[in-house]
């Protein structure tokens, strides 16, 4: 439970920070932004994910893949069907990121950064987070 809650600590506190350099305005053709936002995106998902998969297995399903972990906390009642959809995209911009991001969608990622999309990853985390519970 000590990790789950420090990686969403993390990621909340990572929100906090899209959220302040977000509200001063960007532009994705500059390449230290672009660096930095696609980094902070990057990590956000990064704990969303670790923290899936220590719950799924604190919850008695161990996982073999990340979209497996999704898969149980929806079984579990944790997800939704809406945010089993949303984790399952978050695993794969996470992907694009780390192992396609000459193939990131620039206008898609203006999306999440604009509509402050990124803040339904921090809804996520604490929904893992209140049903992980304390071992």
């Amino acid at each position: 439970m000590a990790r789950i809650k420090a990686l969403a600590e993390y990621l909340l506190k990572l929100t906090e920070f899209l959220d302040q350099e977000v509200s001063k305005g960007f532009d994705l053709n500059d390449m230290g932004q672009l660096m930095k936002f696609l980094h902070a995106l990057q990590l956000q998902a990064q704990a969303l994910i670790d923290m899936a998969q220590r719950a799924a297995a604190l919850m008695g399903e161990p996982t073999q893949s990340y979209a497996e972990a999704g898969a149980a906390l929806a079984r579990r009642g944790v997800f939704s069907p809406e945010d089993l959809r949303l984790y399952r995209a978050v695993v794969g911009f996470r992907n694009v990121l780390v192992h396609g991001y000459t193939s990131a969608d620039m206008l898609r990622i203006s999306q999440i950064l604009a509509g402050r999309e990124y803040r339904k990853l921090a809804d996520l985390a604490l929904k893992i987070l209140e049903a992980a519970g304390d071992p």
